[in-house]
């Protein structure tokens, strides 16, 4: 199968047009720089006025976007118009999984463990935060609904003024804000590959929380990759990872962030369809403490969007 791989012409579709493109670009390098260190006949290209053109030139994508327009769905519905392969999930589940209100809700139906939460729609009438909607007291965490890399995220403490400047902050990234019980503990991030479990890390950031700064400053975040677990606190992990997974309906690599609390449980936040995979990023990490190469990885993410079709 790698042999005909070779044959194949291969785009990494890379930029974007949300928040995260700058992020999405670092991906989308990185692995370029892999499939052609490998031999791979691979290019790059852009969401922009040559999409259309380009997709005629390639056999396969590999999608090295993040966010809107790129792990939402909408990409994908193309790829699949155009009968062109591609790494990841399918449009469903990518439109599920960058939907954190819609997700949490499908995890909720089947058991899965997630925060108390309410949605504020921009333009709504807030004054019923006062009353304690969502029938939850702060902390709060406040996130776009449709947006990664933690861009307009924050902690409130209080309702009034705090929890306005967050919202207005959150609504720069979306028109729809996920506000839900911070839960304090540890945080586990843990990645599934075809189905199965790879493995996890747990992050330590500085900051307040695994913040943008977090995540791609370096020296900001302590990661282990061995992190001290019992058994059950282990295996109460994976299951969530491996459940959200499916029942999502994700395809190749997923990556599940979850909080494991004081009582050993696994409270799943969301689960990212097309993680990143920078020098920062937590699958590579994952992976490269199971013994398998950067390499590999990107290989094996390509060989399954022409198996799984």
């Amino acid at each position: 199968m790698k042999d005909n791989l070779k044959n194949l012409r291969i785009g990494v579709l890379m930029g974007g047009r949300s928040a995260e493109r700058e992020i999405s670009l670092k991906t989308g390098n990185a692995v370029l720089n892999a499939l052609r260190g490998m031999g791979y006949n691979a290019f790059g290209f852009d969401t922009d006025e040559n999409f259309t053109e380009n997709l005629k030139k390639i056999d396969l994508c590999f999608i090295a976007l993040h966010g809107t327009f790129g792990e939402d769905g909408r990409v994908q519905g193309a790829l699949d118009l155009f009968g062109i392969p591609y790494t990841g999930s399918g449009v469903l589940a990518s439109a599920i999984a960058m939907d954190k209100i819609r997700s949490k809700v499908i995890f909720s139906y089947y058991g899965l463990k997630t925060p108390p939460f309410f949605l504020v729609i921009k333009g709504e009438d807030r004054g019923v935060l006062k009353n304690g909607h969502g029938q939850f007291e702060p902390p709060y965490f406040v996130k776009p609904n449709s947006s990664g890399s933690s861009v307009g995220c924050s902690i409130v403490n209080s309702q009034g003024e705090e929890l306005k400047r967050a919202l207005n902050n959150a609504f720069e990234y979306d028109d729809e804000i996920l506000v839900e019980k911070y839960i304090k503990g540890r945080e586990i991030q843990f990645a599934v590959v075809s189905g199965k479990p790879l493995g996890c890390v747990e992050v330590k950031p500085k900051d307040a929380f695994y913040s943008y700064a977090a995540k791609y400053t370096k020296g900001q975040t302590e990661y282990l990759l061995d992190p001290v677990l019992s058994k059950e606190e282990y295996d109460a992990c994976e299951s969530a990872a491996v459940n959200a997974h499916k029942l999502i309906g994700c395809k190749g690599v997923s990556r599940t962030d979850m909080i494991l609390d004081g009582e050993g449980n696994a409270v799943v936040l969301e689960i990212n369809t097309l993680p990143g995979l920078t020098e920062f990023s937590l699958v590579p990490m994952i992976a490269g403490n199971k013994g398998i190469s950067f390499n590999e990885l990107i290989e094996n993410i390509t060989l399954d969007a022409i198996t799984k079709k």
